[in-house]
């Protein structure tokens, strides 16, 4: 029987094929030829990391830890290995690991009695590496994240996959964004709670809004904010009574926020010739969207504000076009 050394030593031998192959491949790219031999280099490296990752994850995955204890509180042994594809910054990886099931007597039990008491089977490896319940590395994740931030669904899988070895549809990349959004979603909801709470609870003297300014000095701190109409995919929000009897794609208000700290532009105004227009202050700009049928917009917006430097701004300049639901704000 094959031991975990053995097999070990020949995955790394793969490595190491692959390794010269690609440098007997890249020698034979004529002189001159530099698209190919790039081509051929990046992808080449690509495929030596996906073989060495697969090496030494699956090195981890075949050690059987022992019996284990399930959440049920049943002993669990070791059933088989299976085998688990990864979505990696290299491309997919096939993981093989223990896999565990529950142990339970069956003390004249029915078979349907006896598999409600036992818990779902687990692969411990999966939890050791931090894809329990996930098939894909943290490198996808926030390569995804990062082009999801900046670009539309579509265009950010069209990016991922056209740089790296892993086709991506924008529905994925829309499903990898989802808990990403709801954590995000969660701490922000924390640490408006946390300001809000501190700021019922504080009252500012006089002396300490003075170190407050001498601490961070801020000329002008400008607060826009607007509302826009969101074009969605029918099935994605709640519809209502009207927009079920009509065709075609519905439409919700997104609000949408700036926060900047103003500096002295280059041109003056044509009302007021003695007067500099003011522009953004460089590295600044902070924004904040959000489509809520809540009508908190305006705490995330005092949130973002308060990140800003509002309590050490000397003035602040507040633009919008006055809809009911700014001045229901307080703005």
């Amino acid at each position: 029987m094959e031991t975990n050394e053995q097999g070990q030593k020949e995955r790394y031998q793969e490595v190491e094929r692959t390794l010269v192959k690609l440098v007997e491949e890249v020698e034979g790219i004529e002189d001159g030829n530099l698209k190919e031999l790039e081509q051929k280099i990046y992808k080449g490296v690509l495929e030596l990391g996906r073989k060495l990752l697969h090496c030494r994850i699956n090195q981890s995955g075949e050690k059987a830890p022992g019996s284990q204890v399930g959440e049920c509180g049943h002993e669990q042994q070791l059933v088989d290995y299976r085998t688990k594809q990864i979505l990696t910054m290299m491309g997919k990886v096939e993981f093989k690991r223990a896999y565990y099931h529950c142990q339970v007597e069956k003390e004249q039990k029915g078979e349907e009695e006896e598999q409600k008491q036992r818990c779902p089977g687990r692969a411990p490896a999966d939890q050791v590496w931090g894809i329990d319940q996930r098939r894909t590395t943290p490198g996808v994740q926030e390569a995804i994240s990062y082009l999801c931030a900046r670009l539309t669904f579509e265009e950010a899988a069209e990016t991922f996959s056209r740089f790296l070895p892993l086709e991506m549809t924008a529905k994925q990349a829309q499903n990898l964004m989802e808990p990403v959004g709801k954590a995000l979603a969660e701490e922000e909801e924390k640490a408006l709670k946390a300001l809000f709470e501190q700021a019922a609870h504080k009252h500012t003297s006089v002396q300490e809004q003075q170190e407050l300014l001498a601490f961070k000095s801020i000329e002008r701190l400008y607060i826009e904010m607007d509302g826009i109409m969101e074009r969605l995919r029918r099935g994605t929000v709640e519809m209502e009574d009207s927009e079920k009897t009509r065709k075609g794609d519905v439409y919700r208000e997104l609000k949408v926020g700036a926060i900047f700290e103003a500096e002295r532009g280059r041109e003056r105004s044509e009302l007021a010739p003695e007067v500099w227009i003011d522009t953004p202050k460089q590295g600044s700009q902070r924004y904040v969207a959000r489509r809520t049928a809540k009508g908190d917009f305006d705490q995330l917006l005092y949130g973002l504000a308060c990140q800003s430097g509002l309590s050490q701004a000397k003035q602040v300049v507040i633009l919008g076009d006055g809809a009911p639901w700014m001045r229901e704000a307080g703005w």
